[in-house]
């Protein structure tokens, strides 16, 4: 293995790594700590764009996320995963993801997000598209 290689490896794996993080967010239980996770992940001036909204800063993060949460996995019919499949160059992230029913573990979403990172690594763009 090349040192190339190597490197690409490494930074693959840290892509997937921010994807599965973005993912525990959406399914994290605790208001708090998703409150937290929005605060690690997410710059302060973050938008978060899907083809129906528009939600911009933190505290409006929070509430997009509380309220995906609400909707999908409070009721233990769903979770959110991340496909290991992310990629990434000049500041920017792309990953799928999958909404899977709890009972079957069939996905019944999928789609993907368009991440641009700041300078400190941190969300200020979230472009999702759902598929299906």
């Amino acid at each position: 293995m090349s040192t190339t290689d190597t490197a690409t490896d490494t930074a693959t794996d840290a892509l997937n790594t921010l994807a599965r993080r973005y993912i525990a967010l959406w399914n994290e239980p605790d208001p708090v700590v998703r409150h937290a996770l929005v605060d690690e992940l997410f710059a302060p001036d973050c938008a978060h764009f899907t083809p129906s909204r528009e939600v911009r800063g933190r505290a409006d993060m929070v509430a997009r996320v509380a309220d995906a949460h609400d909707r999908w996995v409070a009721p233990g019919s769903h979770r959110f995963r991340a496909v290991p499949d992310a990629d990434g160059h000049h500041g920017t992230v792309r990953f799928h993801w999958e909404m899977v029913e709890v009972a079957t573990g069939t996905a019944v979403s999928v789609g993907f997000d368009f991440l641009v990172l700041d300078a400190a690594g941190l969300i200020a763009g979230d472009h999702q598209f759902i598929d299906r």
